[in-house]
């Protein structure tokens, strides 16, 4: 099976360099096109004011994170760009997946089981199910 428009989601974890290092390595192999994706999850849904300056300061640490990745899929010769949103992320990378024509969407997973992953949530799971595209899914370590 052969891929066009890759997009692969990325955070600052650890896990996220074996994410990216997969998501261009099928970019490559395919001559796809790779979309960068982040999500800025806001503290809580309920608080009527956000916190404007923390905000402030996740949109600059993600510009950052994003254009690193960035760089390193264009010194690999792919084209590629990047984008980020505030909110879920499963939702954020199922829309972006949607509305930029993804193909293939590449992310991690912590592998957190049982009440843990029902507690914390799981993104992998929301977006394995509620993409309209291939998902491939890196297990952490």
């Amino acid at each position: 099976m052969s891929f066009k428009k890759i997009l692969v989601a990325v955070n600052d974890s650890p896990a996220t360099a074996k994410v990216f290092a997969k998501a261009l390595e099928l970019a490559q192999t395919d001559a796809a096109e790779l979309m960068i994706g982040h999500s800025i999850e806001l503290a809580s849904s309920s608080q009527v004011t956000v916190n404007l300056i923390e905000l402030e300061m996740q949109t600059q640490q993600a510009q950052s994170l994003l254009e690193v990745y960035y760089q390193k899929a264009k010194k690999q010769g792919i084209l590629a760009e990047f984008s980020y949103q505030t909110g879920d992320p499963g939702t954020n990378i199922c829309d972006l997946a949607q509305s930029w024509g993804a193909d293939l969407i590449v992310l991690g997973r912590r592998g957190l089981k049982g009440f843990a992953e029902l507690f914390a949530g799981s993104v992998s799971n929301h977006v394995v199910h509620h993409a309209r595209c291939s998902v491939l899914v890196v297990q952490g370590q």
